[in-house]
């Protein structure tokens, strides 16, 4: 896939043009603190694009941290972020299956919406174990899963992405380093995802 190309072409229907509605329901539930994420965690962000939940984050005091794959959209984001002057946030340009070397035990939180989909089912597994090694101990990874049953697939009848997230296939990916923590209903999702996200929670197990 040329994610770039995707961005070039206006062909982005993932991004909503502003921070994700259930995030920001989210982060003013104060829910973050009952998952046990710090009021000022270091955040990564995989997949961020435009990067507008940087946003959403750095706003409440967090140094957040976006990375993607496409430079052109990480040039845009960060200049989007210095146009919203927005502090504590920053955008590298990096393959979100390559950022263990580069950021091991980082991060307090990774949080996840339509990363985790856009890849090819077969990646999932070592996407979650890099998920692992940039989190801390007891770090938590937070995924916005979509699109979830009963959504049937993209409107043009194409296989993915979007691929669909089963609960199933997050266990599948995340249960060898992580424990479940919770899933819960996504609020104020946009019109065209209502009913198809749902929020699941898991805390990293510490190393031996």
């Amino acid at each position: 896939m040329d994610w770039q190309q995707r961005y070039d072409t206006g062909d982005t229907p993932w991004d909503l043009r502003g921070v994700t509605p259930p995030l920001e329901a989210l982060l003013a539930s104060g829910r973050l603190r009952e998952l046990g994420v710090p009021d000022r965690a270091d955040v990564a962000v995989p997949g961020c694009g435009r990067g507008h939940d940087l946003r959403a984050f750095a706003n409440l005091g967090h140094a957040v941290t976006g990375f993607d794959i496409a430079p052109g959209v990480v040039l845009e984001a960060r200049r989007l972020l210095a146009l919203n002057l927005v502090r504590g946030a920053q955008v590298h340009c990096r393959d979100v299956l390559g950022l263990s070397g580069e950021f091991a035990q980082r991060f307090d939180l990774v949080y996840d919406y339509t990363c985790f989909c856009a890849l090819t089912p077969y990646l999932r597994a070592a996407y979650a174990r890099e998920v692992a090694a940039i989190l801390r101990d007891r770090g938590v990874f937070l995924a916005l899963a979509f699109p979830m049953p009963p959504f049937t697939g993209r409107a043009d009848g194409g296989a993915g992405p979007p691929h669909l997230v089963r609960r199933e296939d997050l266990f599948a990916a995340f249960e060898a380093d992580h424990e479940f923590l919770a899933d819960f209903d996504a609020e104020h999702s946009a019109p065209s995802r209502a009913g198809f996200e749902r929020w699941f929670a898991f805390r990293r197990r510490p190393r031996a």
